[in-house]
């Protein structure tokens, strides 16, 4: 293929040519790139493979934007491919908003009951945080099956307790879905409906009600999500939190439209095309970082599916079709940038700047007519900030539709991994795994006391992790894990007074406290891309950085950090309601050209 003669930070032949890099992929994803292109063609999409130093950086992570990929496209378009109805069986409120809704869904063979108790708002705004325990603006309860009258009734009569120590449930229960209305859009709505008028919602991010959370796995007495059946369709991940996101957002559009009716019968209800446009305001905290850290095989399995689709498709050549998709779906997404209002743009690239830089390379794209998408993508590396690249990468994904879908099943393979000693590995052997997987962190300078700086711990007052300094801030004792770069050179610090024959079994039974150390790096080995490059620890890390790269992995679009230490953002705007799930009208893979279709639509 021809090269495009640009200036690129990392060229494909520099990364082919380091003998420093090797990426090999899992089994199950390099078979099903093998069916693709061949033994051949897979080298030459391997050669496109961005080096794990480079893409696990928090620079390139906090970057990342929401994909086909992402978990919330996935389900909905599982959602929509197998025709998923989702039906109110019943719904009642009052003038203040008090109601109870019952729901039931049918999902590819499977019936199951979704509930949800809204009560009157007291005045107060709450963002969705822990500590609210169940001073909620609403609760709901996702069953994992049908629930009979009398099974419904005992749940609305535990959330009627308002009493967090008093609240328990079932394990025939996978959730509960606590959330709080938006203080000015919900009673906004409401007040033009009850006139007989659709809203005028303006620019931005548009919800009725904001996620508090999902309370599930063995939390008030709801199942483990290993419980939940194999054949269950919402045994996936982050699948049960996600549909019970998607759930209450169809509840903030009935209760809406019921609270109306109850004050004019004459009420207007929501225009559909209106409707599509509301989602689920959403707020995360640090805590994220926590879990990143505890759970680093789930980040080596999304970013790695994302890496390897977004090689395939640099790898495919620019065509008359593919060039005119890829514009088509960049002007969509500028638009969207053009739209919406942050309130906030510290931290990120202005809106105004990403939409700017989208058109441009629009223009590079219409005038494209040889080579690979690789070639653009390098030009576009070359010219552009690093959110305005991810973009473009997020978007050239839609160009291999296919690959992706094929891909797609190792994010449930590699979720399932499982962190296990393996007791008979020498420390020669460990010392091989050091420098092959850690040089990065072994090189760390951890003589300054800014690289160890903070600590996070779970606060019990708030029910979330928290950040502190140490010396300074109290409640270091009960540091939560966060320091892996700390880590690993305790336990190559630890390694260098053992002779290399000497078992890893041995070294846990003399150093107890390196168990985990050992057993993690053993588990991660052979992953392409494991483990965060940054010192999450240090003085001038910004949790704000990691908040936005978990979210874009779940689904969120747009979201922007309100400070370094939250990130907001919204679930499901312009995503299909449950009629067009059910008809199959609204199959399409990536939010921002879905949304500016459902709108024309509404229009």
């Amino acid at each position: 293929m021809t090269r495009a003669a640009t200036s690129t930070p990392i060229s494909r032949e520099k990364i082919m040519s380091d003998s420093a890099y090797s990426l090999t992929l899992p089994g199950f994803l390099e078979d099903r790139l093998r069916e693709f292109v061949g033994s051949a063609g897979a080298d030459e999409v391997r050669g496109w493979l961005r080096p794990p130093d480079t893409v696990m950086s928090v620079e390139t992570l906090r970057c990342m934007k929401a994909s086909r990929l992402s978990f919330a496209d996935l389900l909905l378009r599982r959602m929509i491919n197998e025709r998923w109805s989702i039906q109110r069986l019943s719904g009642e409120c009052d003038e203040e908003g008090a109601g109870r809704f019952v729901y039931r869904i049918d999902a590819n063979g499977h019936a199951f009951t979704y509930i949800a108790r809204a009560y009157p708002w007291d005045g107060k705004e709450k963002v969705g945080r822990r500590s609210d325990g169940a001073n909620r603006d609403m609760f709901g309860a996702l069953f994992l099956g049908l629930a009979d009258e009398a099974r419904i009734a005992r749940e609305f009569e535990v959330f009627d307790l308002r009493d967090v120590d008093a609240m328990r449930t079932d394990a025939d229960v996978i959730g509960w879905t606590p959330a709080n209305r938006s203080s000015r859009f919900f009673d906004e709505v409401v007040q033009a409906l009850a006139r007989g008028e659709q809203p005028e919602l303006g620019q931005g991010a548009q919800y009725l009600m904001r996620n508090g959370g999902f309370q599930s796995s063995g939390r008030n007495g709801s199942i483990s999500y290993q419980g939940i059946p194999a054949d269950h369709p919402l045994c996936h991940p982050f699948f049960a939190d996600l549909f019970a996101i998607y759930l209450v957002r169809l509840v903030s559009i009935d209760l809406v439209n019921a609270v109306a009716r109850t004050r004019n019968p004459n009420a207007a209800q929501l225009a559909t095309g209106i409707a599509r446009q509301l989602g689920i305001g959403n707020s995360s905290g640090q805590g994220m970082c926590v879990a990143l850290q505890r759970w680093p095989h789930w980040v080596s399995t999304w970013v790695t599916v994302r890496e390897l689709a977004l090689a395939y498709a640099k790898s495919r050549p620019v065509t008359a079709e593919t060039r005119t998709t890829l514009t088509q779906l960049i002007t969509k997404t500028a638009g969207l940038y053009d739209r919406l209002e942050p309130q906030s743009e510290d931290y990120v690239t202005p809106n105004t700047v990403l939409a700017a830089d989208l058109r441009m390379i629009s223009d590079w794209v219409d005038e494209t007519t040889e080579g690979c998408w690789g070639d653009v993508a390098e030009r576009v590396a070359s010219a552009v900030d690093g959110e305005t690249r991810e973009q473009f990468n997020s978007l050239l994904l839609d160009l291999v539709p296919d690959f992706c879908d094929a891909i797609a099943p190792y994010l449930v393979i590699g979720a399932a991994r499982q962190r296990q000693l393996k007791p008979q590995a020498t420390v020669g052997d460990l010392r091989t795994v050091l420098r092959r997987n850690y040089p990065w962190a072994l090189r760390t300078d951890r003589t300054l006391a800014t690289s160890h700086q903070h600590f996070w711990y779970h606060s019990e007052d708030h029910g979330e992790q928290r950040r502190g300094d140490r010396i300074i801030d109290p409640h270091e004792e009960f540091e939560s894990f966060i320091d892996h770069v700390g880590l690993i050179q305790r336990l190559a610090s630890v390694l260098a007074s053992y002779d290399d024959t000497v078992t890893a079994g041995e070294v846990v039974f003399r150093h107890p406290e390196l168990h985990f150390a050992i057993s993690r790096v053993q588990y991660l080995d052979g992953l392409p891309y494991a483990e965060i490059r940054n010192g999450l620890a240090d003085r001038d890390f910004l949790p704000a950085h990691l908040i936005r790269f978990f979210l874009a992995s779940l689904g969120i679009r747009f979201a922007t950090p309100l400070s370094i230490r939250y990130v907001r953002g919204t679930f499901f705007q312009g995503t299909p309601l449950p009629e067009d799930v059910r008809t199959g009208t609204a199959a399409g893979g990536n939010a921002p050209p879905c949304v500016a279709k459902l709108r024309e639509t509404a229009q």
